[in-house]
């Protein structure tokens, strides 16, 4: 049985993050892909119907005329219809990205409340709409309070970068606040705290193990990214293969008409669809990371409360 309050050194929380998806992979990307997919399902009709209106026009006029203003004026005859297009579709992915930053956040809790992965995309939704305006609070007060000052530390830390101290500090920085960041996402939605006793308890907590818990979040960060980029790099050559076998495959290539291939509009959807899709599933598995980290280092805490309930109940 997989144990959310343990604790854990460097290696238990990442080779326990790969427990966690051998135990409860099947039922957690389940989830993930019956409520992504409706999403996913949208964002690819709008890529690809988008695409398709306009790619021909766009491809035909870089390639005949690239110097001319030809291609502003197209732009500027089809404004109206670009904005909406970016309106909806940017609409549509801050929903998904909502969902999918709080999801293992989410999916962490009920495992918590439940002890088992008996809960159903249903609880997941709900739970998700219980949750959606303190989501909505917790983000507006990181864009506005947070991302400001982090960004402050991260431009300094750049600038120390040409006296060589930088390098180092920079290395220790990015993951601890990331991880601190996390933290704080986690405390917010899993108990009973306002956004700076989250931001706060994160920091008492990434405290408690510093190195430990900046040192993981940066294996796994890199890890992750290493096998992400590997898999779209051979879907990024996928294409590049695709592309020439299309020209090779006559004996007179027109350039023109790649721009009315409905093929090259369907592969380029569905490339942007996989490659999103995969962003979204490494950036699950990160988090569920973060919160295996995040449940451990309050284990200390949690054990000593069940304690004194244990000490209550045998008294009474």
């Amino acid at each position: 049985m997989f144990e959310l309050y343990k604790k854990r050194q460097l290696g238990d929380y990442i080779i326990d993050t790969f427990s966690f998806f051998k135990t409860f992979g099947k039922h957690f990307f389940k989830i993930f892909f019956i409520i992504n997919g409706a999403f996913l399902l949208i964002v690819g009709t709008l890529v690809f119907f988008f695409l398709k209106s306009n790619f021909q026009a766009i491809f035909n006029e870089s390639l005949n005329h690239p110097d001319s203003d030809n291609l502003a004026g197209y732009f500027n005859d089809n404004f109206g219809l670009l904005i909406g297009f970016i309106v909806i579709f940017f609409v549509v992915i801050i929903a998904l990205s909502l969902f999918n930053s709080t999801y293992p956040i989410l999916y962490l809790k009920l495992i918590d409340q439940k002890n088992k992965s008996s809960f159903t995309t249903a609880d997941v939704v709900a739970i998700f709409r219980q949750n959606l305006w303190k989501i909505i609070k917790f983000c507006v007060g990181l864009i506005f309070l947070v991302v400001p000052m982090l960004f402050v530390v991260i431009i300094l830390l750049f600038f120390l970068c040409f006296l060589i101290v930088g390098i180092p500090l920079l290395l220790i920085a990015i993951p601890t606040l990331f991880t601190w960041v996390n933290f704080s996402f986690y405390a917010y939605l899993t108990e009973d705290k306002g956004f700076f006793q989250s931001l706060n308890h994160a920091y008492l907590l990434l405290r408690e193990d510093f190195w430990t818990s900046i040192g993981a979040t940066f294996l796994v960060i890199i890890m992750m990214q290493m096998i992400q980029g590997s898999i779209t790099m051979v879907f990024y050559f996928i294409g590049i293969f695709m592309v020439f076998l299309t020209a090779m495959g006559t004996s007179e290539f027109n350039p023109e008409a790649m721009g009315d291939s409905p093929f090259l509009v369907f592969f380029l959807t569905s490339m942007f669809i996989l490659i999103f899709t995969l962003s979204n599933i490494f950036n699950n598995m990160i988090m569920v990371n973060q919160g295996i980290m995040y449940y451990s280092l309050g284990a200390k805490e949690k054990i000593s409360n069940r304690d004194i309930e244990l000490i209550g109940t045998d008294n009474e």
